[in-house]
């Protein structure tokens, strides 16, 4: 039974501990929403500024081109994800593996015998 509750204990920490270290950058943006944007809002209503609109719409695209800029260093955080998660599914596969075997050895590990059904009179 402490066997038992010291993996449960160790399974816990692993967790614990690939949780905090997969969140060591808390620097990833979602959903490429900053409140620091420079992306103005256009005014359609003056049929006289197509120029305007159109300096405009390229000051937007290179607002929008930094924001796309500054999500290029999470596909590095994605792959170090990808093999903590790794990691913790193998130690995972063997503390199962560890349970099973410790479960099978304590009761003897085979199949109990099978016994005769008395006939019915």
């Amino acid at each position: 039974m402490i066997l038992i509750n010291v993996l449960i204990i160790l399974c816990i920490f692993l967790i614990i501990y690939q949780f905090f270290l997969s969140n060591n950058d808390n620097t990833l943006i979602e959903g490429v929403e900053n409140n620091d944007s420079t992306y103005k809002a256009y005014d359609t209503n003056n049929p006289k500024n197509a120029l305007i609109l159109a300096q405009q719409n390229a000051g937007n695209i290179s607002a929008l081109h930094q924001k796309v800029d500054k999500l290029d260093g999470t596909e590095d955080t994605i792959d170090n994800m990808k093999q903590h998660m790794s990691i913790m599914q193998s130690q995972i596969n063997s503390l199962t593996k560890q349970q099973s075997d410790y479960a099978n050895s304590s009761l003897g590990g085979g199949d109990p015998p099978a016994t005769e059904k008395p006939p019915d009179n």
